[in-house]
């Protein structure tokens, strides 16, 4: 386990969240798709979250069991899988 205090990866993820509505803001889908100085890394932060959610003590995860951590941390995977294979949505 990480020596670091979980709520610094606390931060990570809001930190991570605040980066994806400020690259996304203003962008249509449209123009999100086409914007690929955008689009990698607005897919790369949920690889942060995921990451970091995995950090998070199981009595804190229950504290806030209205978020899905279960789903938070398995989106990361399907990204980093994802973007591993080279394929791109279109």
């Amino acid at each position: 386990m990480s020596k670091r205090d979980w709520r610094l990866y606390v931060y990570d993820i809001l930190d991570a969240i605040a980066k994806v509505e400020r690259y996304i803001s203003g962008l249509t889908h449209e123009a999100f798709s086409k914007a690929e100085v955008v689009v990698d890394p607005v897919a790369r932060n949920p690889e942060i979250i995921g990451e970091a959610a995995k950090y998070i003590p199981e009595n804190v995860r229950e504290a806030h069991s209205e978020i899905d951590w279960k789903r938070v941390t398995g989106f990361r995977n399907i990204v980093i899988h994802f973007g591993s294979s080279g394929s791109r949505m279109g």
